[in-house]
């Protein structure tokens, strides 16, 4: 039950941030040659702004609800950055049967969306000059006066409750009773699988080493991902003004961009049923080490860089000869696919990258006494 309702929660709020659900059956058009453009439920949106007006008291210091337009890839933020550079300015319009509305778009990617009685009354959209999946749009709430490095937990839980508006009207009611059925509840940003609240996770724009919640005297250590941070936005112990601190990822040099076996490596992948990443230690020239607490399960495993982008090791089998046998060396290909790890009982586990030639690298996984 708790993996189901997980799958649920998450496809739901997916189409909040990547604007799927009803515009997918939209008809192919063109806009300013651009084929499939971008678009979103002008009403989705306003149900946006109406759950900002009616949760502000969570962020009071933000004037206004806005929008950021990010690479929809984190995986690719280096080139989609070089190919907007490219590319004609972003144009963002709410389009129904009048003539279509500008709405401006700040350097940083950044805008906000006015209401407007008559695009409403047209079902309007919101159209971008790019075509469909090359960019994502997501509410940004950010309490003015804060570090670039840290955000505000009632920022983050405002954020949740747009989000959660949008992702309502534009899948429609029957969906969101059936989501509110499994939930028990019809705040998603307040949803208890097993009793525990459940964590929601948050982007980052630059790649992140780690992330810590702070509310006083007490602290907690948040997962993160590369571009992401996990927040329990339901546990009322943390105050609103609590601050999520994000701890950003060095920046490359040129020596490591070069050469990327001078970057920190990591094993990562679906690991204990959560994305994970674990740094691997350098103990000599080419032998790394990674030490992970398993439990009993399946684990998909791959070594490489940070977000996997300029080393991504895996295996270049297939099937069932992807799984990884315990205390044995498997041989490693560029660009492969995820090791699949079968443990029966949980423990501790090294991970053990064997980079020495670089042409052939090999992983081992052995459980430690």
């Amino acid at each position: 039950m708790q993996k189901y309702q997980h799958y649920v929660f998450a496809m739901l709020l997916a189409c909040a941030a990547a604007g799927t659900g009803a515009q997918e059956a939209t008809p192919s058009v063109e806009v300013q040659g651009v084929k499939n453009p971008d678009m979103r439920s002008y009403r989705a949106v306003v149900a946006g702004l109406e759950a900002f007006e009616k949760h502000r008291a969570l962020a009071p210091a933000v004037p206004e609800l806005r929008f950021r337009l990010a690479p929809r890839s984190s995986a690719s933020v280096e080139q989609d950055a070089a190919n907007a550079a490219a590319e004609e300015p972003l144009y963002l319009r709410i389009v129904g049967n009048g003539d279509p509305i500008p709405v401006p778009i700040a350097a940083d990617g950044t805008f906000s969306v006015p209401r407007v009685q008559s695009a409403i009354d047209d079902d309007a959209d919101l159209i971008l000059n790019r075509k469909k999946g090359v960019l994502k749009g997501r509410p940004e709430v950010r309490t003015p006066g804060l570090p670039d490095n840290v955000r505000r937990l009632g920022d983050l839980r405002l954020e949740c409750q747009v989000m959660v508006a949008i992702a309502k009207k534009e899948v429609g009611l029957m969906l969101t009773l059936f989501v509110n059925t499994v939930a028990m509840t019809s705040n998603w940003c307040d949803i208890s699988v097993d009793k525990k609240k459940i964590n929601f996770t948050f982007a980052s724009l630059r790649m992140i080493d780690g992330a810590e919640m702070v509310d006083g005297e007490r602290r907690k250590t948040l997962e993160t991902g590369d571009f992401g941070f996990q927040v329990p936005l339901g546990e009322v112990e943390w105050s609103d003004n609590a601050r999520i601190e994000l701890r950003y990822a060095p920046e490359l040099t040129a020596d490591e961009k070069a050469n990327p076996w001078l970057q920190a490596l990591f094993v990562s992948g679906s690991i204990n049923e959560r994305d994970q990443r674990s740094l691997l230690r350098k103990l000599e020239d080419g032998i790394y080490v990674a030490e992970l607490e398993l439990e009993k399960g399946t684990h998909s495993l791959k070594a490489g860089t940070r977000g996997l982008h300029a080393i991504n090791l895996g295996t270049a089998n297939e099937g069932e000869k992807r799984q990884l046998a315990q205390d044995v060396a498997a041989p490693l290909v560029q660009r492969g696919k995820s090791l699949k790890l079968k443990v029966e009982h949980a423990g501790r586990y090294a991970v053990t990258l064997d980079a020495r030639d670089k042409q052939a690298p090999t992983l081992r996984v052995a459980r430690l006494p």
